[in-house]
């Protein structure tokens, strides 16, 4: 039977298989957009870096909002957990929290919590009962779980059964009887990294960095000894969602000297913005050159070769007799090479061939989604404009146009010949701009 968009069961299959706000995965992994590799040299440059340096790798990785950072380090993660050839720990920023204030002690809860959490299989492995590892495991847990009631300030029940801890003025209950105790340090970790996240500076508990540091390493050195000598390797994602200032000098400058006693590979994702103008400086002498990962290649909106990315995300998703080749051109051209976009169209395209009864989608379709994301560029002002024309007439000036390179994307930053950045004009907002370049004539 032919498939077609106007069929639900259809679309919700094509539903199924595209999320636009989380990393890409595996395709024996339901509910997600599947993992197409790029087809550069990305994973193959930080995976020398890690393996060149095991246990001492000190790597940001950056690049614009939804460019697909996270789903290569997720790529990179399964990979190195199935090749065993280290052992990978995923520490996902905004998993329990948002992170846009988050400060150094935030991403350590974090840290923390997720390296606890990566141990859960070995916890409940019968095999792992009365041996030595477990053992000593333990007693890294109770060292953990004390100082943290301590540092955030827990009040225990009279049989030591119970901790009670103040959140955000709400009390937070944690059972710590003996046979909850696993529970209770993932509980206490995972609250802990919340509140740290989006408390106001005046509501968070004050914890040191450096408390949690050695907290942290004597996990690591556990993993260390249990995995035949394997260094951890930390990748500590969505660092590049923190917006404030302040909170990003604290975690990519000032907090260096905590990330250099770590007894582990990290990498981690930083805010593209933070990594230019004045703090390239701090930055580069502190982790050396930030890992670019920049936007795929762009096809002509009328004619030429379309990437295969770009056809292979829409095929992985079901979508190949159901996308016309102009359809995906338009779609893989407005989207300015960041995979989110041209995901958030396949997405917001399929379901509009459904409502107009199109039984593929249609380039009117496309078309429609597009506009729709292009009002975006409505929030921009006149200045922003100017300066976007300016940037890319120049080509330079990067370090001045932060609000450019956030979404909605005015500015891309693409690799270039030679490995030379070149600064374009998004796609979707090339019509803003030539508005503003016909009221620049006629005030003229």
């Amino acid at each position: 039977m032919k498939r077609s968009l106007t069929d639900i069961g259809t679309l919700r299959s094509v539903l199924d298989r595209l999320d636009a706000e989380r990393p890409a995965v595996e395709p024996s992994e339901f509910g997600r957009t599947h993992y197409v590799p790029r087809g550069d040299e990305f994973l193959k440059r930080l995976d020398l870096d890690v393996q060149s340096r095991p246990g001492k790798t000190r790597l940001l990785v950056t690049g614009q909002i939804g460019v697909g950072k996270s789903s290569e380090l997720w790529c990179y993660f399964r990979t190195v957990k199935q090749q065993r050839r280290a052992y990978p720990v995923y520490c996902d920023l905004e998993k329990q929290e948002s992170p846009e204030r988050c400060s150094a002690t935030g991403v350590l809860l974090t840290m923390l919590r997720d390296c606890w959490g990566a141990l859960n299989w070995y916890l409940g492995d019968p095999q792992s009962a009365g041996t030595s590892q477990l053992r000593q495991l333990i007693k890294i847990r109770e060292e953990i779980l004390t100082r943290l009631i301590d540092y955030l300030n827990g009040s225990r029940s009279a049989d030591g059964s119970e901790v009670v801890f103040r959140f955000r003025g709400m009390d937070f209950r944690v059972v710590t009887a003996e046979n909850r105790k696993n529970a209770a340090l993932a509980l206490v970790l995972g609250k802990a990294a919340q509140h740290e996240a989006v408390s106001e500076p005046s509501e968070k508990f004050g914890v040191a960095p450096d408390a949690l540091v050695v907290l942290l390493n004597q996990l690591l050195r556990w993993m260390t000894n249990k995995f035949r000598g394997h260094r951890p390797v930390l990748l500590i994602d969505h660092v590049d969602k923190i917006r404030d200032p302040d909170a990003a000098e604290d975690v990519l400058v000032r907090a260096f000297t905590h990330w250099d006693r770590v007894d582990a590979s990290l990498i981690m994702t930083a805010p593209f913005e933070f990594t230019l103008g004045q703090s390239r400086g701090p930055i580069e002498s502190r982790w050396g050159p930030p890992k670019v990962l920049y936007p795929v290649d762009i096809p002509d909106p009328d004619a030429g070769p379309v990437p295969d990315i770009y056809s292979s995300i829409a095929r992985t998703a079901g979508l190949d007799e159901l996308l016309p080749d102009d359809s995906l051109r338009l779609m893989a051209h407005y989207s300015g090479g960041i995979l989110r976009p041209f995901v958030q169209f396949l997405i917001g395209a399929a379901k509009e061939a459904h409502l107009s009864s199109h039984e593929v989608i249609e380039p009117t379709d496309a078309l429609a989604e597009i506009h729709r994301q292009e009002t975006a560029y409505q929030d921009y002002r006149a200045e922003d404009l100017r300066l976007l024309d300016e940037v890319v007439r120049s080509g330079t000036g990067l370090r001045d146009t932060p609000a450019l390179l956030r979404s909605p994307i005015g500015l891309l930053v693409a690799k270039g010949e030679a490995g030379q950045q070149s600064l374009l004009v998004h796609p979707l907002a090339r019509r803003a701009l030539e508005r503003y370049h016909r009221r620049m004539k006629v005030a003229v």
